[in-house]
C-alpha cells in the first residue's frame, strides 16, 4: 500500500496504481487505552500530512487542549525498529525527530498500521492509533475531519486513567466530592456521544508553548 518514498499503491481491477500521497486519505481509529467504556474517535487525514498534523487532528477530535508534550511511537515499516516522533527541542536533551518534518505516509502501511500516541507524560494518556483504510481523496471535502466516535475524553489534568475511573464512578452514583464537582468542566458528560465533525480545526499550536 504505502511506500517510504512518499508514494502509495492501491489496486484497481487487479492492477496497481501509484498515487502521490496528497491524492490519498488515511482513515484512522484512535482508542484511549484502559478506558471502559471505550473512548474512541475515527478521523480522516490527507496522506501528505505530517505527524504534527496528525497530533493536532487527534487533539481536536478527542477534545484535549494540547497543554502538554506528546509522542508517537511506531515501528519502521522496513526495519521494524521503533521510531519516535515528538516535539524536538534543541535546548533540552531530546533526540526525537520533529513530528512536523515527517509525513505519516512514510511510516504507516496496511501491514505496519499501528502506532502509540502518548499525551501528557504526567497523567500518561496512551492512545492506540490504527490505520484502518486508505481512500482516494475527495478534493471537494476539507481535511482532516472526524467521522465518528463515542464518549467524552477525560477532563484535562484529571490525574490519569485511574483517577478518571474514580471520577466516572462518582458521577454514576452521585458521590463526587464538592471540590471535584466544582473543578469539572461545566456540563461535563462522560457518556456524550461524539457527533462527527465534518472539519477539524487545524489550529497550529506553537512548539514550545506546551507545559509539563
Amino acid at each position: 500500500m504505502t511506500t517510504t518514498d512518499g508514494r502509495s499503491q492501491l489496486r484497481r481491477g487487479g492492477r496497481e496504481m501509484v498515487l502521490p500521497t496528497q491524492a490519498l486519505i488515511l482513515r484512522f481509529r484512535i482508542e484511549l487505552q484502559e478506558t471502559d467504556p471505550l473512548v474512541w474517535r475515527e478521523i480522516e487525514i490527507a496522506g501528505d500530512a505530517t505527524f504534527w498534523d496528525l497530533h493536532v487532528a487527534i487533539q481536536d477530535a478527542m477534545g484535549w487542549l494540547d497543554y502538554h508534550l506528546h509522542q508517537f511511537t511506531i515501528p519502521h515499516p522496513r526495519t521494524k525498529q521503533a521510531r519516535i516522533f515528538g516535539i524536538h527541542n534543541l535546548s533540552q536533551d531530546c533526540d526525537d525527530p520533529p513530528s512536523w518534518a515527517h509525513q505519516i505516509a512514510s511510516m504507516f502501511t496496511l501491514r505496519n498500521d499501528t502506532a502509540r500516541y502518548a499525551y501528557d507524560f504526567g497523567d500518561d494518556w496512551q492512545h492506540t492509533v490504527r490505520l484502518v483504510e486508505v481512500l482516494r481523496r475527495d478534493f471537494t471535502l476539507s481535511y482532516p475531519r472526524c467521522t465518528g466516535g463515542e464518549r467524552a475524553c477525560p477532563p484535562e489534568d484529571c490525574g490519569g486513567v485511574h483517577r478518571f475511573r474514580e471520577i466516572l464512578a462518582g458521577i454514576a452514583v452521585g458521590t463526587l466530592d464538592d471540590d471535584t464537582r466544582t473543578w469539572l468542566p461545566q456540563g461535563y458528560d462522560p457518556a456524550h456521544k461524539k457527533t462527527p465533525t465534518l472539519e477539524l480545526v487545524r489550529q497550529r499550536h506553537g512548539a514550545g508553548t506546551v507545559r509539563l
